[in-house]
């Protein structure tokens, strides 16, 4: 199993889960439309579709994964082909079992295993051969980290996982800082990497209000070897995250406030925004 940050960081009890998804995958809602309108085309391989995509924001990065790594770091793109993210060969439901909110129909031939790391809300989604991974966790840390410190922590723990040896390519890299609210900032840092014939995105986002002392780091990594990538970007990771942000009647709101998860800084929590 994958191990997680919140060993490195000695991690204490959890108070809040303020989701990454806000950074990660509000822009889904800005592609919708994207989505629905090239559903009218279908017939056509995705992947072939998007060959020409280029990154916004990383000219290294091409096709299927440009779209993926755009998306990862808030930039808005409306090309992602063949129709609405859906996972085609359902294997089961996940509900994390402290906090059923977390939960997300995976596909088959993976297996979710909750992060079980006090004082963490997540979960490593493991394909079957341990080749490939789905990764979301949050988690509430008092004391202070940086985000690139927290990144190369899970790159360590990725390779560990994947049983890397060689050397690790960076093809593209981000940071920055986002203000949220008066006293309130995230650092953030994100990494496209190659290694030993897999392929990885990590992002990493730690949210700060001052005079807290504490922090929310929450973490999304996801890998796969480098040849079956995208196909996992198309068939896995993008509609799992598309399930974490939608329901059947609109984008999800899972506190009750009136306030959409991709706009909501504290989305389990209804008295905070």
């Amino acid at each position: 199993m994958l191990l997680s940050i919140k060993e490195y960081l000695n991690v204490h009890n959890m108070k809040t889960l303020k989701s990454f998804r806000r950074i990660i995958l509000s822009m889904l809602l800005l592609s919708v439309c994207g989505w629905l309108y090239t559903c009218k085309k279908g017939g056509t391989d995705p992947q072939k579709q998007a060959a020409n995509a280029t990154s916004h924001i990383c000219g290294q990065v091409n096709g299927v994964q440009a779209i993926y790594w755009d998306l990862m770091n808030g930039i808005p793109r409306t090309d992602i082909l063949g129709g609405l993210p859906t996972i085609k060969n359902i294997g089961g439901t996940y509900s994390h079992p402290q906090f059923p909110l977390l939960s997300f129909i995976y596909p088959a031939g993976y297996t979710p295993q909750t992060d079980g790391t006090s004082g963490a809300v997540g979960v490593n989604l493991i394909r079957n051969d341990q080749k490939a991974i789905w990764r979301y966790t949050s988690i509430f840390y008092n004391g202070n980290a940086s985000a690139s410190q927290v990144l190369n922590n899970e790159v360590t723990q990725l390779r560990a996982f994947l049983g890397s040896t060689g050397a690790v390519a960076t093809v593209c890299s981000q940071q920055s800082t986002l203000p949220r609210a008066a006293g309130i900032s995230s650092n953030i840092a994100s990494a496209f990497i190659t290694f030993d014939g897999f392929t990885a995105v990590l992002s990493v986002s730690i949210t700060t209000e001052t005079g807290l002392g504490a922090e929310q780091i929450n973490i999304a990594v996801t890998a796969a070897p480098t040849n079956e990538f995208s196909n996992e970007i198309l068939n896995i990771f993008l509609p799992i995250d598309y399930e974490l942000l939608y329901t059947g009647n609109g984008e999800l709101d899972s506190d009750g406030d009136g306030v959409p998860d991709s706009q909501d800084a504290a989305p389990f929590d209804p008295t905070k925004h």
